[in-house]
């Protein structure tokens, strides 16, 4: 009766825990001992004996059996915990791929519960696109009894999920025969994200071949070990280790490997292909060492980047000047290092020609201009032609005194030769200024300058009746400059302002002829006492050919402009007022503070 206690521990074995199996063995073997020595008393025979150890080994037998059982329904629980643990969609299908398992995952990943997807076709409810057909992955499961790739399958809102799947079927004999698990990996994401990159890629390899600009890719790697094993041996001047080791400097700039190249750089060198461009910087670069010695310099240094012309020449042979930039990116990324080029070689030739033609537009200009000037030499001449003139007739009326005053004569003549002369240095600036010549500079006290060029138009202020005065306010003062053409401006202005006063009354004549400091620089004013510039006139006077005079030929004022700008200088009208009327303003920089002596 004792082997009756297996079917308490059978009972209670699926559903009780591991202790009470345990502790209703051991009551089971207490209870059997009991009633055999209860109901044996001390007559106890062999076979008696014999069926309680049977008994007991019954009852032993069964609760070890149980308790295996017990830990294997543990293990398979903890499993299947773990499955629905997972973030990956798991789920088993029979022989006829109905569904048999569905965890959490696929139905966190798909959105069908269990129960929703128990006994369908995964593929089906999934609509499961394999990379192959389906035939084909099942007669690779049945040849291999496993398949992986990638699929796309719907979700229950409509949603494709890309995974990678994992299939693997149980050829085993047993319950399990022939059932396949599948296990799906949402790889969506990941799959966006690899194609998003790609299209970056494509992006701007796109823009790399295409971009107008040739760009050239280089591994530095070389360079930069150079570079660190020179300081490693404590050079500090680097520029000049470099410039007294050109055979160093070669070899490093052989080290510099090209390993790409775009589109326009290919079509700039004139090369048809990227396996047929130069392999290293050192093939095409004519540049002399030290222009490379600064790029050099600047990897060294750590430099976000580095701008400089360079020469290279062509496949063909062709030099060409470059625009070159380089961004130096982390040390570890030197193997691809870019390098956007330009090619100014064109711009460079009209640079070039263009300032061949402002030399030779500027040559032009000083001979239009003297067209101007020289048409108004006469003008410019007068002064000392007319002082010549009376210079000598006064000469001949001392001549014709009863005794002659010889000494009168003398310096009449004297004077007369200084006026000639002043006319030959006219003529002959008027001819350097007509070519390519530098105007003759010196340092010029203001005030001395002004007051000579007032001496030499005394003659003239004294025939027409003028009462000239200097008021010279700029001691010490100097400008750089001609001579000889600074003072024709002012002879200039000044014969203009005594033009301008002939219908002034004799007795109310007056110039004065101002000079102040100005900031920087020196002012000049020549002041009248005529009616001044009208308005309109006041804008036209500085223009060729415009004149206020019956008889004038209006290039006076203009060339007085084009000497003073020549001389960095500014020349301007003032509107009449404070009982004068023509005004006429120069400034010009100064040079030096003082003027020795």
């Amino acid at each position: 009766m004792a082997v009756l206690y297996v079917l308490v521990l059978i009972v209670i074995g699926d559903t009780a825990s591991e202790r009470a199996i345990r502790v209703t063995a051991a009551g089971c073997i207490a209870l059997a001992l009991f009633s055999f020595f209860y109901g044996h008393d001390e007559d106890i025979s062999i076979d008696a004996a014999l069926r309680l150890l049977f008994s007991l080994a019954a009852i032993l037998g069964a609760a070890f059996i149980l308790l295996q059982r017990h830990g294997d329904r543990q293990t398979v629980a903890s499993q299947a915990e773990l499955l629905d643990v997972t973030s990956d969609a798991i789920f088993l299908t029979d022989v006829t791929d109905r569904v048999m398992y569905w965890n959490h995952g696929a139905e966190t990943l798909y959105g069908w519960s269990f129960e929703e997807a128990y006994g369908q076709d995964p593929h089906a409810l999934l609509a499961t696109r394999y990379p192959q057909s389906r035939g084909t992955v099942r007669a690779a499961l049945a040849r291999d009894g496993a398949w992986e790739g990638e699929v796309v399958q719907t979700a229950r809102d409509g949603r494709a999920i890309h995974v990678f799947s994992r299939l693997r079927r149980r050829t085993e004999p047993g319950r399990y025969e022939g059932t396949t698990l599948e296990t799906n990996t949402d790889i969506t994401q990941r799959k966006a994200a690899i194609e998003a990159l790609s299209q970056s890629e494509q992006r701007f390899r796109t823009i790399f071949e295409t971009l107008a600009v040739a760009i050239w890719e280089h591994d530095l790697r070389p360079v930069k070990a150079e570079l660190d094993a020179l300081r490693a041996q404590g050079i500090d001047d680097l520029a000049l280790y470099l410039a007294q080791h050109p055979e160093l400097l070669r070899r490093i700039r052989a080290s510099v490997r090209v390993t790409d190249v775009n589109g326009t750089g290919l079509h700039l060198m004139g090369v048809s292909s990227k396996e047929e461009f130069f392999t290293h910087l050192d093939g095409f670069l004519t540049d002399p060492d030290e222009d490379f010695i600064g790029f050099l310099l600047a990897l060294d240094s750590g430099a976000p980047h580095f701008q400089s012309e360079a020469g290279i020449r062509t496949r063909q042979g062709e030099p060409l000047r470059v625009l070159v930039a380089f961004n130096f990116p982390p040390p570890e990324l030197l193997d691809r290092v870019q390098a956007s080029v330009l090619n100014i070689t064109e711009r460079i030739r009209v640079q070039e020609a263009l300032q061949r033609t402002r030399s030779q537009l500027d040559h032009a200009l000083r001979a239009a201009t003297i067209g101007e000037v020289s048409a108004s030499i006469a003008h410019e001449i007068n002064q000392p032609l007319a002082a010549i003139s009376a210079h000598a007739a006064a000469a001949s009326r001392w001549m014709d005194r009863d005794p002659p005053n010889l000494a009168e004569v003398r310096a009449s003549l004297d004077a007369a030769g200084e006026a000639a002369r002043r006319a030959s240095q006219v003529v002959r600036r008027v001819r350097s200024f007509m070519t390519k010549v530098e105007p003759e500079r010196a340092t010029l006290d203001v005030d001395a300058l002004v007051g000579e060029a007032v001496r030499l138009v005394q003659h003239e202020i004294a025939a027409h009746g003028v009462t000239l005065t200097p008021a010279l306010e700029a001691d010490g003062l100097a400008v750089e400059g001609d001579r000889i053409m600074l003072q024709q401006v002012l002879i200039n202005l000044i014969t203009n302002a005594i033009q301008a006063m002939h219908a002034t009354p004799a007795g109310e004549r007056r110039i004065v002829v101002r000079t102040w400091r100005l900031g920087g620089g020196v002012g000049v004013e020549v002041r009248d006492s005529g009616p001044g510039f009208a308005a309109e006139a006041a804008q036209k006077a500085f223009e060729p050919f415009f004149t206020t005079k019956a008889n004038g030929m209006g290039l006076g004022l203009a060339m007085c402009r084009t000497i003073i700008n020549a001389h960095d200088g500014e020349i301007r009208i003032d509107p009449p007022g404070g009982g004068w009327g023509g005004q006429i303003a120069i400034m010009l920089p100064a040079r030096g503070s003082q003027i020795a002596g």
